[in-house]
């Protein structure tokens, strides 16, 4: 399998690679990918083939199907992929920036400044963006996307296993948490979608694994490896920064390899701070004034409040690490759990963690925010208890607070503190993603868990915690593989006065709709309009307003977000949230309308989060020649 991640890392790097000089050649079109790159890419990815071994895959996947823990590895990739292919992505923040910046791209043959409210869709890092663009241009669908997500995920015990044993892990206990590491919330709800956390942990995993591989084999080809994992790491996601120095510290050692091929590590070198998050971060400065494209701290995501910080961060890793896998009324759990906060408490979180306040908790785990999950945080528990009760401690080696000292993990520990300590977002439990697997690891490294995998017992709870994954990859509303929407509704029909059925028939009702929340509008639009205006809250998606791909072109209305300026615009015809325009102008609708010569054709409320409820949308005609 070795060949196959080699190949699926030179190919990440090498889109990556291509999309920035798409971009900087204001070429980025099919054609161009079709073209003469695709054939350097491909060659590169061979020139890093690797040997077959004896076993074939399939007899191997064979043997270890017949016991329980790869067995339900095996069940829960076969569901997840049935759940991607049957169900469009759902999931929030790729529909309201991610996809949009994708196709406001493609639309001007280019990465460039957006004037959009929608800040994201500049600041934030682009490798994943840069992968989903030419499988969009290629197939004009969204349904391929999760792709890359899912073939990492595939990977993932091995480079677990792999990990865990050059970072001390005992050979046993890190075969029975390759299968269990896989089954955290977070990464099996994002296996099969397109949000872009998990394929942050799987570079961060493989950058290791190369580079303890260029310490036994001496050959610079993992050395450049792992430094494309590195970059692709950071291009990720800014808050993956951290992580750079676990990375960093696994490969000081052969760094030295470089020099032996010194042109072609040049290349790679070059080819890495081109991939990484070097880019956006030099245009952000240039944008923005800063190289997080947030000088004035606007989103209030930079804290400067260590207490704050700890408190936040840790309320919120807490909450989605011991939620079980069906919470019920689970936001009335979390709004009790706040008001018990100690007064002080909740006034430090207010003033320098604000957005600990806008964290939610799902009745079933859902990719915008599935950490842990409590199956695994269980089992990290029982290792840290029998740790304090004495097992294994006679066998504790040379250690640092209790955990076998590895220079890799300690630097990973110093890379969580600075997370924990600079990141103020209420995502932060899905945004960790990144750095559990080193959490992970530095737990089970303890003596204690190969002294509990002696016990029948223990070997049997170990084998129950993949399980708590079932429901989220089951019920899960962005890809329930039962019919959940259906029965939920004949739930209600039969129990209207049940706020509980309510709540799940919207919950389903919303996700089956969320890829496309604006195709009833944009049905009433002139089927010779190109240009559709748009003007909603930053929070907004306007993505269903750019289908059919090719076809149509988004103008924001409201660029920079702040008041709203008069007409004459620059379209004929727009799609208007009515609860946004508010927020602009204090203007009644209808004398806006007037003073700007516009007529609304068509209205219509839409759910875009059940939070907010049903909100009125506009399509509004504004005529060229009053």
């Amino acid at each position: 399998m070795e060949g196959a991640l080699i190949f699926w890392l030179v190919l990440c790097a090498g889109l990556n690679l291509l999309g920035w000089l798409g971009s900087s050649l204001h070429h980025l079109k099919l054609v161009f990918y079709a073209g003469t790159p695709c054939v350097i890419l491909f060659a590169a990815a061979s020139a890093f083939r690797v040997r077959k071994s004896g076993t074939s895959f399939t007899r191997k996947l064979f043997r270890r199907c017949r016991r329980p823990l790869p067995a339900l590895f095996v069940l829960t990739v076969v569901i997840i992929f049935a759940g991607a292919i049957a169900f469009a992505p759902t999931n929030y923040d790729a529909l309201t920036y991610r996809l949009p910046r994708i196709l406001n791209w493609l639309s001007r043959d280019g990465w460039f400044w957006i004037q959009t409210p929608n800040d994201r869709m500049n600041y934030a890092t682009v490798a994943w963006e840069w992968l989903a663009t030419p499988l969009l241009l290629f197939s004009r669908t969204d349904r391929l996307l999760f792709l890359f997500n899912y073939i990492g995920f595939l990977f993932m015990p091995g480079l677990v296993y792999s990990v865990f044993r050059v970072l001390g892990v005992k050979p046993k206990v890190a075969w029975w948490w390759m299968w269990i590491v896989p089954m955290t919330f977070g990464y099996v709800t994002q296996a099969g979608s397109i949000g872009n956390d998990l394929i942050g942990a799987l570079f961060g995993l493989t950058s290791v694994y190369f580079a303890f591989k260029a310490r036994v084999s001496r050959d610079v080809r993992h050395v450049w490896l792992s430094l494309l994992a590195t970059a692709l790491l950071t291009g990720s996601k800014l808050s993956n920064l951290p992580l750079a120095l676990p990375c960093v510290v696994a490969l000081f050692p052969v760094l030295s390899s470089l020099f032996k091929r010194l042109i072609p590590s040049f290349c790679v070198l070059l080819v890495a701070a081109v991939i990484s998050a070097l880019p956006i971060m030099a245009l952000n400065q240039r944008n923005a004034g800063n190289w997080t494209g947030d000088a004035d701290n606007h989103t209030r995501m930079q804290i400067s409040d260590p207490v704050a910080a700890v408190l936040g961060n840790g309320l919120l890793l807490m909450e989605q690490s011991f939620v079980p896998p069906v919470l019920p009324h689970s936001n009335e759990l979390r709004e009790r759990a706040i008001a018990a906060l100690p007064e002080s408490v909740r006034s430090r979180l207010k003033a320098g963690f604000p957005h600990y306040f806008t964290g939610k908790l799902s009745e079933i785990p859902v990719e915008e925010g599935a950490g842990l999950g409590l199956g695994v945080t269980l089992g990290l528990l029982g290792t840290v208890a029998a740790m304090v009760c004495g097992m294994g401690r006679s066998r504790l080696p040379k250690a640092v607070f209790g955990i076998p000292f590895h220079p890799v993990l300690c630097a990973a520990g110093i890379s969580i503190v600075v997370y924990i300590l600079k990141m103020g977002s209420e995502a932060s439990p899905r945004l960790m993603l990144p750095y559990y697997p080193w959490l992970i690891a530095a737990v089970i490294a303890l003596p204690a868990q190969s002294a509990l995998l002696r016990f029948k017992l223990w070997r049997g709870l170990l084998v129950l915690i993949p399980l708590f994954a079932f429901p989220a990859i089951l019920l899960g509303p962005a890809r329930p593989v039962v019919p959940a929407e259906a029965i939920s509704k004949k739930l209600l029909e039969k129990h209207p006065e049940l706020q509980i059925y309510q709540r799940i028939y919207s919950v389903y009702s919303t996700y089956s709709h969320r890829n496309d929340l604006l195709a009833g509008i944009r049905a009433k639009l002139p089927e010779a309009v190109t240009e559709v205006g748009f003007l909603a809250g930053s929070n907004d998606t306007d993505y269903s307003l750019w289908r059919p791909f090719g076809k149509h072109r988004v103008v924001y209305l409201n660029p920079k977000g702040e008041g709203l300026p008069e007409g004459p615009f620059t379209v004929e015809w727009a799609v208007i949230k009515q609860s946004a325009r508010t927020e602009y102008t204090r203007a009644q609708l209808e004398s806006w309308l007037e003073k700007n010569h516009g007529k609304i054709v068509a209205s219509e409320s839409i759910v875009t989060l059940v939070a907010w409820g049903g909100e009125d949308w506009l399509l509004v005609h504004f005529s060229p020649n009053p």
